[in-house]
């Protein structure tokens, strides 16, 4: 455990000595009181649906780049060869790693807890769904920054990372808009592979284990094939 706060604590320190996570949190505190306003006025409603339902789609966008130097950065620079021979334990790395990128999503929603007091002076919101909604979002992002991990841990090069990252994620978001493409039966049987299918329960403030079961094993599975990734070039 010391080995991964030790990682932790080293990754949250190079995000905020350098520009990205005062960026990133500006870009997506400002994104997120465009969705509010529009969320707000379009619809007449004391609810944060438009508004959390815009920044999980912009999720699929934002957190591979914020995920992309990760690991192409320590290849690049020649240090990760340094960390896979230290004594700190290669899932402690990777999990540090993963638990610093989802640390700045924390923040970032920590910021965007203003809208949901605002509504509660102008109206009266639903907080057992404001709360279940905030968690659904957790997940997305939890699965979203393992995800963008892996794409870093496949190649050098940092923006290359965060395409690769943007591409892999697209399909999990894609295939749950497939209704009007596929067959009735075929779209039924993809859509509970998507995030979307896991998110909509969520924003309606029903919490179902089949969700949070999707989540987790989304962010194990892609957690595991950046281990075996960065693992495999010990062998190279």
């Amino acid at each position: 455990m010391r080995h991964l706060i030790a990682v932790w604590k080293k990754e949250m320190r190079i995000y905020f000595v350098s520009p990205v996570a005062y960026v990133f949190l500006a870009v997506y505190l400002f994104l997120a009181g465009v969705f509010f306003y529009l969320g707000v006025t379009l619809t007449g409603e004391a609810s944060l649906r438009v508004l959390l339902g815009n920044l999980a789609i912009t999720l699929v966008f934002v957190l591979p780049m914020l995920t992309m130097r990760q690991f192409a950065e320590e290849r690049r620079q020649g240090t990760l060869e340094m960390l896979l021979t230290s004594p700190v334990p290669l899932a402690a790395v990777v999990v540090g790693k993963w638990a610093a990128s989802l640390t700045l999503c924390l923040l970032m929603f920590l910021g965007t807890l203003l809208f949901p007091a605002v509504l509660a002076y102008y109206g009266d919101p639903d907080w057992g769904v404001v709360a279940t909604s905030y968690l659904g979002l957790i997940g997305v992002a939890s699965g979203f920054c393992a995800a963008g991990l892996f794409a870093s841990s496949l190649i050098d090069d940092q923006v290359a990372a965060g395409l690769i990252g943007v591409v892999m994620l697209l399909p999990f978001w894609l295939v749950g808009r497939s209704e009007a493409l596929l067959p009735d039966d075929m779209a039924e049987k993809l859509r509970d592979f998507g995030v979307l299918a896991h998110l909509d329960s969520f924003n309606r403030g029903v919490i179902d284990s089949i969700d949070v079961y999707y989540f987790v094993c989304f962010t194990a599975v892609f957690l595991f094939l950046t281990y075996r990734s960065v693992e495999s070039r010990r062998w190279r």
